[in-house]
């Protein structure tokens, strides 16, 4: 049995996606002897939050990354060491072909892993959002400011909204970028499995997660060899 099978908290996310999706699940204490895993920086970083909670989940993310990517990678948790991109995005020292991205939502958090290609997801709580229409109108690409727009009130203002902006984020982070480039330039939709082109290319694809209970996902990879080579 593997180790990420002997923890109830990971498991797989299965669906039709061209990339691995796993559900970690932040709830609980940590593991004690597990902590000793992750860098000094991360130690550190955890015990800059304020509530306890915070710095739990973070702990369990972090902890639980490890043990999933021990399965792609080969190397044990408390071996692998990580590197931060030029926009902050981590990544493995040691395959630098193994890619990841880690996203949080209350107790929960998704990761993606793939290899040779540079991934993005993004997990949020459902919940209304009283200012989507202010929110779209700075960040959404005018396309899907107007899908938005033709969708019933509740549903504009609720999981509407939650699945553009899912998808944009898991777009930004699959190039690396975060939100250093502004989110209006991609044209990443609202839902299905579509192509994003940048400079009239195409660079991405996206697409949303399988459905999940009181939460909305969304995934992203590169697909343009040139934009891969630069994210990494």
């Amino acid at each position: 049995m593997s180790k990420h099978e002997a923890l109830p908290n990971v498991w797989p996310l299965v669906g039709d996606v061209p990339l691995d999706l796993w559900l970690l699940d932040l709830s609980g204490m940590p593991p004690h002897e597990a902590i000793a895993w992750l860098s000094g920086e991360e130690r550190a970083r955890a015990a800059r939050f304020v509530f306890p909670r915070n710095r739990e989940r973070y702990f369990n993310a972090h902890i639980a990354l490890r043990v999933v990517l021990e399965s792609y990678c080969g190397i044990k948790p408390h071996h692998q060491r990580f590197r931060l991109g030029p926009d902050g995005k981590p990544a493995l020292v040691d395959p630098p072909d193994c890619h990841f991205s880690l996203s949080y939502a209350g107790d929960m958090a998704l990761l993606g892993v793939d290899y040779d290609t540079p991934v993005g997801v993004d997990i949020e709580c459902d919940r209304p959002i009283p200012d989507a229409d202010e929110l779209s109108a700075l960040h959404f690409h005018p396309r899907e400011r107007q899908a938005l727009s033709s969708m019933p009130d509740p549903l504009r203002h609720g999981a509407g909204f939650l699945q553009g902006w899912t998808r944009k984020e898991a777009c930004l982070k699959a190039l690396g970028h975060g939100l250093t480039m502004p989110p209006a330039e991609l044209h990443s939709g609202l839902k299905g499995r579509r192509p994003v082109r940048l400079d009239g290319r195409t660079v991405l694809e996206v697409g949303c997660c399988p459905p999940l209970a009181g939460f909305t996902a969304a995934w992203a990879r590169t697909v343009d060899h040139a934009v891969a080579q630069n994210a990494r």
